[in-house]
């Protein structure tokens, strides 16, 4: 693959406001990163950490302060607006809150941007028919959006984004006002404008699960900076930034918390050891250890979800058996996973974290 958009250096300040107005503020702060083409790929950072800001700078609703930025090979930075408009008719947006046009149809909403590019008719109706099948939402094409749910409303304006056959698919925080069953619909109908059309789709998100579902590379932003890049599941495994941790907390299960582990102390009488499961360290080869051991092991807490068809999790068994057979198997695990210990209300079965190497390979 190649990449469709580059970033070098690519700097953007927002100069002060006047002498009682804000101070200068560099939004985004010499980010150098490339989008392959057919990708999905995730910006991830809390509000105010710049993702909006790269977005307008890709499509070039924002003009870069200092870098340069490429699109399809093209640097963007110095064309004029009239050119920028060329370049944009190849990009196509969607937004958190819809950004619908309440006056027109769901077919007039598709159809606009036709109109706009000088389309004939005959072929705005052919290809808003074919976009509304795409998008599941054929029979709803003379409704008007406030008679339409959220998720409704959001694949028209994935249908708006696609007339043009862009080849660039920027999603704003797209599925941060719908659901949690809607947020996964709109996700799949995402996977597939990338599987079936070629699009590469960016993600603009503050919601790790969002990342979780659909995005093969992710992008963490924090005060303006690239922090943290890679594959998902490598950054999901091994986030190496304190605010990629942070985010990844939130979407993959980890180590119960004091509450939690008081009460499943109270009612295990056991060792209690957490375990972090992937695709070195699966159930099975970690049920297998503790057999050979001689040890009984029952899971008590946790969970495994799926990140690009491997699996990544952490469990909390608990162990039964001596000592020395429930330490051997620990020294073991830990060479490949992360192996943490759970102190427990006894006393004398106060014990320290082990090991927490991070999924080691």
């Amino acid at each position: 693959m190649s990449a469709i958009v580059s970033l070098h250096h690519v700097s953007k300040e927002f100069p002060a406001q006047g002498r009682s107005g804000p101070a200068a503020v560099r939004a985004v702060d010499d980010v150098s990163l490339d989008v392959e083409h057919g990708s999905v790929v995730g910006i991830v950072g809390y509000s105010g950490a710049g993702k909006s800001t790269l977005v307008r700078l890709i499509n070039g609703l924002e003009r870069a302060t200092a870098g340069t930025v490429l699109i399809r090979g093209q640097d963007i930075t110095a064309l004029s607006e009239r050119e920028l408009r060329t370049v944009r008719a190849g990009i196509g947006m969607i937004f958190q809150q819809f950004n619908l046009l309440k006056s027109r149809t769901v077919y007039g909403n598709v159809a606009y941007p036709l109109k706009v590019a000088g389309w004939k008719k005959a072929d705005i109706k052919a290809r808003v028919q074919e976009l509304l099948e795409f998008v599941g939402i054929a029979d709803k094409s003379e409704r008007y959006p406030r008679r339409l749910s959220g998720g409704q409303q959001q694949r028209v304006g994935i249908a708006r984004a696609l007339a043009n056959n862009p080849d660039i698919l920027l999603a704003d925080e797209a599925t941060s006002a719908l659901d949690p069953e809607t947020t996964r619909e709109v996700l799949q109908l995402l996977r597939r404008v990338n599987k079936e059309l070629g699009t590469t789709v960016i993600v603009i998100t503050h919601e790790m699960h969002v990342v979780r579902e659909i995005c093969d590379v992710v992008v963490m932003m924090e005060n303006g900076r690239v922090v943290e890049s890679g594959e998902t599941y490598s950054v999901f495994v091994n986030p190496r930034a304190e605010s990629t941790r942070r985010f990844v907390s939130t979407a993959v299960h980890g180590s119960p918390g004091r509450e939690t582990l008081d009460r499943l102390a109270s009612a295990h009488p056991g060792r209690l050891v957490s375990v972090g499961i992937s695709e070195h360290a699966s159930t099975p080869r970690v049920a297998e250890i503790f057999t050979r051991h001689g040890l009984v092991a029952a899971v008590v807490f946790g969970g495994v979800t799926e990140i690009q068809n491997r699996i990544l999790g952490s469990l909390t068994y608990e162990l039964i058996g001596s000592e020395t057979a429930v330490n051997a198997a620990l020294a073991e695990l830990s060479d490949f996973t992360a192996v943490q210990e759970q102190p427990t209300l006894a006393p004398d079965r106060q014990s320290s974290e082990l090991a927490s190497l991070g999924g080691k390979s």
